[in-house]
């Protein structure tokens, strides 16, 4: 079997599922989809289905990402650094270092670059495809949680140059930044209690934020105006998210357990 042990669907949990509905208002950049994510968000708003996860031996899943060649998944540990995880959860170690509070990832479609996040110490990294040798430094973030353990927790690539950083709480900060540039804006948001994890989608035009104090993974607009929720209570501590259109789901990193849950969507 892919996939083990857990299998939910949808109308086991219904009563726990939110759609909510954000006030009417433009993204913060342009729709080229055709979808409006300012109009009947409840109709247009994916529809939960079955749930699954697989089990990895990456310590503490804190982050994730597809894998730049499509044939798995890249998890951030909070303990160790990156690891490699097929569709199966086969676990192989991409960048391991010890004591490393590694948080989140995400990588560059057209370079296939890998980026990621160490909280406390506020740092932005990249390493450069295709050897994915030595890392380099790209910035440190000093303008909230600096040295605590409520620092970035979300990284995830935008567009044109830019990754959009999610600092977790004590602010709740969503952070623009441009690699040419440094740092081009900050918001704090509202919508959710922590920003635990970051994705974006650039199919829809809109930004996956993982919510583990209210166990909610949210659909939102690029600059984190909330367009739907969905409650994920079987998740003890949802750290990291990953849209993957190829499969029709959504990629939730456990923290707790070191499972990796797919949850499938209809209109995704």
């Amino acid at each position: 079997m892919l996939f083990k042990t857990l299998t939910i669907r949808t109308g086991q949990f219904l009563a726990s599922l939110l759609l909510l509905a954000a006030a009417p208002g433009a993204c913060a950049q342009p729709d080229d989809t055709g979808w409006n994510p300012s109009h009947e968000q409840t109709e247009n708003a994916p529809v939960m289905g079955e749930v699954s996860w697989i089990g990895t031996d990456c310590p503490e899943v804190s982050g994730l990402c597809l894998a730049p060649d499509g044939g798995g998944l890249i998890a951030a540990s909070d303990e160790k650094g990156l690891y490699r995880v097929t569709w199966d959860g086969g676990t192989t170690p991409f960048l391991v270092k010890w004591r490393m509070d590694c948080e989140g990832v995400t990588f560059d479609p057209e370079t296939g670059d890998i980026y990621y996040i160490v909280e406390g110490l506020q740092q932005v990294w990249r390493l450069k495809a295709p050897e994915y040798g030595r890392p380099e430094k790209i910035c440190t973030i000093r303008d909230a949680g600096y040295l605590t353990n409520r620092g970035l927790e979300g990284i995830t690539w935008f567009r044109n140059g830019t990754l959009l950083l999610g600092n977790q709480r004590k602010p709740t900060l969503l952070i623009r930044y441009s690699l040419k540039v440094g740092t081009l804006s900050q918001k704090e948001l509202t919508g959710v209690s922590e920003i635990a994890g970051l994705c974006y989608d650039p199919i829809r035009n809109t930004l996956w934020i993982a919510d583990s104090e209210r166990h909610t993974i949210n659909m939102c607009t690029p600059d984190g105006e909330l367009l739907a929720s969905w409650a994920v209570p079987f998740i003890d501590n949802a750290e990291g998210i990953c849209v993957d259109h190829g499969h029709g789901c959504v990629w939730v990193g456990d923290d707790t357990t070191s499972r990796i849950y797919r949850i499938s969507f209809e209109n995704l």
